[in-house]
């Protein structure tokens, strides 16, 4: 049972450091829903990224990640991949 709650102990403290940020970032290059759902899916394949929302009318992008997993450097790149160039 030591054990147990050691590791249980452990797993907790690790969830406990992880943080949801989110990141509003205007995106340079949105001329249709087409772009802002192109630049949704490439942000959502990145391992960490719990949402991405994009606006095409506003050219922006919410993006919703645990910070303890992936960055904002890591969602840009994302975008960059994909494309477009984005900026806070």
């Amino acid at each position: 049972m030591g054990l147990r709650s050691a590791l249980f102990a452990f797993l907790l403290a690790a969830a406990a450091g992880a943080a949801e940020r989110s990141l509003t970032l205007k995106i340079d290059g949105f001329h249709s829903k087409g772009d802002a759902y192109k630049v949704e899916l490439a942000v959502r394949g990145v391992n960490g990224v719990r949402s991405a929302t994009a606006d095409a009318a506003k050219k922006e992008l919410v993006v919703v990640f645990d910070d303890a997993v992936t960055s904002e450097a890591e969602v840009r790149k994302a975008i960059s991949a994909a494309g477009y160039a984005s900026q806070r």
